[in-house]
């Protein structure tokens, strides 16, 4: 009877529209024909048991079907979607040694369904993803056209609009290589549902995990998964690991591998298909001629883009108050006003701050430096960004016994001090410097205050002489 209410040629029974084909209407029907009650329960356990559900809900034409059902097929390389995934079946101990579930992000092309990149975190934070977004933009070929890049809407991944905003001023071309932000909304999970898919083979591979790691099982208890609404009661096993040893295992990489060069089944357009990642990924370079690869140099400086963020306002003296002390702008100075404050975003790094327009996909415009040195104890971090050059001058004189006053170096600075011209300036007078120090016999920090004022002096005399050509001192004209 169901099955013939949803069919336009069958004999058997009319056609019933999909909105009217419920339960309680076949319900009456046999009531009618049997001439006797029947239990609505049996029924709808009869649906379950038979899966009569596809019937109850086909759509009353074959182009709804279409519309309603099927994915329209993405060209190679058009849609890249990034998400996280949390482990269910395992715990490893996290930095503070406490027992934690890890969870994998990942970048994947829809169109040729190829695992581009997939990495093990503890969190989907902006450090973390910042840190995938670098290891996608080095380990990727690139072509020359509009790639949409569609993050979950994670507060950890909306950082990404920023770095991808930095990508874009540098790197793209009119008709050639973008990168467009195109994040899925939220509690949309059919716009990135490629993915979710296959976050699905990803647990089942968390056996594996287990199972390599057999001899480093602590104990295990009982957990929860949910899924569907549904909540199941499952095992959770406690492996004696750190996140670096399952990064270090390759096991992570394996997986990826075996999704790449395995044939799976896709759907497209409501027909399934069948393809190898890695084949379709490569028939599609084959007639790509114009390509683009990022060097570790051209990445670096995303690293910044990574750190919480605050806001702040830049004086018109250059210099900015936060935490209680004093910024003085290093890096990028000249894109303040000097006639009013600018309000911007800030990120602290130790004893300096990563400074970005208040967009929120601004691009970082500079660095400051705090008035004195950080004095809390530095925590040590997987991910160092390059110091700049005014750090390595202070560097430099400080291996050289010097204290240096930062609020004037960065005035040298700002007048055109670089670190090879300290280096330099520093050579020609060492031995004098040596002699000073031997002469004025103070305290250790009041010797290397008196040098970094001898150095200072005679970084100013080299500033304002006038260099003379070669050819001028031979009297040529």
């Amino acid at each position: 009877m169901v099955k013939d209410s949803c069919d336009h040629g069958s004999q058997g029974f009319i056609f019933i529209t999909r909105k009217a084909r419920t339960i309680k209407n076949y319900h009456h029907w046999l009531e009618t024909e049997f001439e006797r009650p029947i239990s609505l329960i049996a029924l709808r356990r009869c649906v379950k048991r038979e899966n009569l559900q596809p019937y109850l809900t086909k759509p009353d034409f074959e182009e709804d079907l279409s519309e309603q059902c099927c994915f329209t097929p993405e060209p190679v390389f058009d849609l890249i979607q990034m998400d996280g995934c949390v482990f269910r079946y395992f715990k490893i101990k996290n930095d503070k040694g406490n027992w934690q579930k890890p969870n994998v992000i990942e970048f994947y092309d829809t169109g040729s369904r190829y695992m581009l990149v997939l990495d093990a975190y503890f969190s989907e934070s902006s450090l973390n993803s910042v840190d995938l977004f670098r290891q996608f933009l080095l380990s990727t070929v690139f072509p020359h056209k509009k790639i949409r890049i569609r993050p979950d809407n994670a507060k950890g991944f909306l950082n990404l609009k920023r770095a991808i905003s930095a990508l874009n001023m540098r790197h793209s071309v009119p008709g050639g290589f973008y990168m467009e932000p195109d994040f899925a909304r939220i509690h949309a999970a059919k716009e990135k549902a490629h993915l979710e898919s296959s976050h699905r083979s990803l647990h089942n591979f968390e056996i594996r995990i287990i199972k390599a790691f057999e001899d480093r099982i602590t104990k295990t208890e009982p957990g929860y998964s949910f899924a569907h609404g549904k909540k199941d009661k499952i095992t959770v096993t406690f492996l004696d690991i750190t996140l670096a040893d399952l990064k270090n295992s390759g096991l992570i990489e394996a997986y990826r591998h075996e999704h790449n060069s395995t044939k799976h089944y896709f759907s497209e357009n409501g027909k399934a298909s069948a393809w190898v990642p890695d084949q379709k990924l490569d028939d599609y370079f084959k007639e790509v001629i114009d390509t683009l690869s990022f060097s570790s140099k051209e990445v670096k400086e995303f690293v910044k883009y990574g750190f919480k963020k605050t806001t702040a306002t830049v004086s018109k003296k250059k210099t900015i108050r936060y935490d209680n002390q004093d910024y003085y702008v290093t890096v990028g100075a000249d894109l303040f006003s000097r006639h009013k404050s600018t309000p911007v975003h800030i990120s602290q790094y130790h004893d300096k701050l990563f400074i970005f327009e208040q967009a929120p996909n601004g691009i970082l415009l500079g660095e400051a430096l705090a008035q004195k040195p950080y004095e809390k104890p530095i925590t040590p971090s997987c991910i160092e960004p390059e110091p700049n050059e005014l750090e390595q001058i202070t560097s430099f004189l400080e291996q050289h016994s010097m204290v240096v006053d930062r609020p004037t170096l960065i005035e040298y600075h700002h007048k055109g001090l670089s670190l090879a011209m300290a280096k330099n300036v520093f050579q020609l007078n060492q031995n004098r410097y040596i002699a000073f120090t031997k002469k004025i016999r103070q305290p250790e920090k009041r010797t290397g205050e008196a040098v970094f004022n001898a150095f200072l002096l005679d970084c100013g005399n080299h500033l304002r002489r006038v260099h003379i050509a070669p050819y001028a001192r031979n009297g040529e004209k």
